[in-house]
């Protein structure tokens, strides 16, 4: 897996409906070789009609298209965390070139 070239930054949200579930927002840059083709396929093999006769797509990054282009671009992330250890006092948050902390308060 290759990692994200820069943090910019992050984020720790706390949600007030769940005191106990944790957001952890993330934006950096990242380099691509190549643009994955954005697709929709099916979400199950339909040999009988479902009950509900809704058709499931997933959408998906599928194969790239095309020459390698080698552009960076910003890219944004939510991690949902439920029940944080209590030892937990920051997040870390790792790049290729850099890292950034974000502390609890």
């Amino acid at each position: 897996m290759k990692r994200i070239r820069l943090v910019k930054n992050i984020r720790i949200i706390s949600e007030t409906n769940e005191p106990d579930l944790k957001a952890i927002q993330a934006t950096g840059i990242a380099e691509l070789e190549y643009l994955p083709t954005p697709a929709l396929v099916k979400a199950r093999d339909y040999k009988k009609p479902p009950e509900d006769g809704i058709y499931e797509l997933d959408f998906v990054l599928g194969n790239t298209a095309g020459d390698p282009v080698n552009v960076e671009m910003e890219v944004n992330v939510v991690f949902r965390l439920k029940e944080m250890p209590d030892w937990v006092k920051g997040i870390k948050v790792n790049a290729r070139e850099n890292s950034d902390i974000e502390l609890l308060l």
